[in-house]
Parts: C-alpha cells; structure tokens; sequence
C-alpha cells in the first residue's frame, strides 16, 4: 500500500512538471517571423527590449518620448517581442519599469556591454 501512495503521488508529480518543462520560455527564439524574446516579470508595468540594434530603447515614457522595443503583455507575468534581425551578433538586456536592467535568463551567452556591464548576446546565422 506504502509503494502504491509513493508511485501515485511520484506520477502526479511527473505528469505536473512535465507540463512546465515543455512551456519553458526558450529565449530568444529565431523562427520564420524573426527573433522572439521572452521574460518573465510578475508584478512589471513594463518590460523594454533594448539592444545594439534599436539604440539601446532610447526613450523617456514619462515624458512623451516613444520608448524602442517595449515588450507585448501576454498574462501572468510573461512579456514577449518579435524584431527581425539580419545574420550578425548582438548584445541586449531587458528594462524593467524603466529603471531594472536584466540579463535574459534564458541566454547563457553574456559580453560586456561597453559601459561597465554586461548584455546577454544573441549570435544570428
């Protein structure tokens, strides 16, 4: 009866993370429409998309100004865009509220980013 509950409750936990792993973010993602980033960020207002390619999303909301690269709301907490890229390397992070900068959590690959820190890097074929 003992081994039953434990293969009953180890099944239950397969089948609920099974389910997690498939809808991993898997960021950036290059398809036929381009290049999908993905983030996750619960409680942002916003989330920016800022790289080498879109001048770094310069740009003040607070003042009018358009801000470059703001990420798509998709719910519970996850923020999408899709930019089309040519072959080549390049260097972003994400914005968070206009004020966070982070790394892409789902990249590995990081260079500095000429100013002190450090971009996540994106290598197009």
């Amino acid at each position: 009866m003992k081994f039953q509950n434990i293969l009953v409750v180890f099944l239950l936990m397969t089948v609920s993370c099974g389910k997690y792993l498939e809808e991993g973010l898997h960021s950036p993602l290059i398809g036929d429409a381009g290049v999908t980033f993905k983030f996750k960020a619960g409680s942002a207002r916003t989330v920016q998309l800022a790289g080498d390619w879109n001048n770094w999303g310069r740009g003040d909301a607070g003042s009018g100004e358009v801000l470059e690269g703001l990420m798509e709301d998709r719910g519970e907490g996850l923020w999408e865009l899709t930019v089309e890229l040519r072959p080549g390397r390049y260097r972003y992070f994400f914005i968070v509220d206009e004020v966070r900068v982070v790394l892409d959590p789902e990249n590995p690959r990081s260079v500095n980013d000429n100013r002190g820190g450090k971009a996540s890097l994106l290598i197009m074929p």
